[in-house]
């Protein structure tokens, strides 16, 4: 299973959203963008985290949305610079709060026996750049000492949650950044958190290197009916030399292994903020 090859000059990493899978707005100035954003988060926040403004020239991006920190313009979490599309997030949902946190001090955990939790930085949501526009991750890491010559303006992995049952906007951040880092994000995890049911699917994406692709390397299913609670897939395997970018050490460090235990205590962390 493969990404298709994102074109920069074609329809960029945001075209797949159409108005059928995100609400769509255009960009008619600021007090316009403030009455939209009010309109999307008291009409579609149950159903979508986020929406489209179309029309948001570079200009507009660079000087009105990227400095802004606080409020409604600084909510701008992806921009297609071919499209001239903004990807605005609303205020998150509980669910997909603690998700990105709870994976964050799992993955902390996990390296702790091997005594690297202090060798890996956590950059946050911070902006990244590319001539195909820029994005914000809901985690990234890079290791706290990165090849000689390797740039440092790309994290090593991410990960990225989408509280809805839509996978379009998963897969336009998994093109964004194995293609916009022209392959130096090793690693995309995707958390997918079904709204309407305990249902959670979390996903391990690279770049295939030969066909300059993203490749899926593991799919994990975690599911409750009543109180029987399935989990398939597990365990969540992060491979040591893509996130630190190095050989591992043997017989120390070893490929990062999220166990059922983690994955069981994951889903429950979710799922009692959405009451299942």
């Amino acid at each position: 299973m493969a990404v298709e090859n994102a074109d920069p000059a074609g329809r960029g990493f945001l075209g797949d959203l159409s108005p059928s899978i995100l609400p769509h707005y255009v960009y008619h100035g600021r007090e316009q963008f403030l009455k939209d954003f009010r309109h999307a988060v008291e009409t579609t926040s149950s159903s979508t985290e986020w929406f489209i403004v179309q029309g948001v020239d570079q200009k507009t991006y660079t000087s009105i949305f990227l400095p802004a920190e606080h409020g409604p313009f600084s909510r701008g979490a992806s921009y297609d610079t071919e499209l001239e599309r903004l990807l605005v997030k609303m205020p998150l949902s509980r669910p997909h709060g603690i998700a990105s946190e709870t994976l964050n001090l799992i993955l902390y955990k996990a390296l702790m026996p091997m005594g690297m939790d202090r060798s890996l930085g956590a950059i946050g949501s911070a902006t990244h750049h590319a001539a195909m526009g820029g994005k914000e991750a809901d985690k990234a890491w890079i290791p706290s000492r990165t090849p000689r010559g390797r740039s440092q303006d790309w994290p090593s992995a991410v990960l990225e949650v989408a509280y809805s049952e839509s996978k379009a906007k998963l897969q336009s951040d998994i093109r964004y950044w194995l293609h916009a880092s022209d392959g130096e994000v090793k690693v995309v995890l995707t958390l997918a958190i079904n709204p309407h049911s305990p249902s959670i699917t979390i996903e391990n994406w690279g770049m295939n290197n030969q066909r300059h692709l993203g490749q899926l390397r593991q799919t994990i299913q975690i599911s409750k009916t009543g109180n029987n609670l399935t989990i398939t897939g597990a365990p969540l395997i992060i491979e040591f030399e893509r996130l630190f970018l190095r050989t591992p050490v043997e017989p120390r460090e070893r490929n990062i292994l999220i166990d059922k235990g983690e994955l069981e205590y994951l889903a429950q962390q979710i799922w009692s903020m959405q009451q299942f």
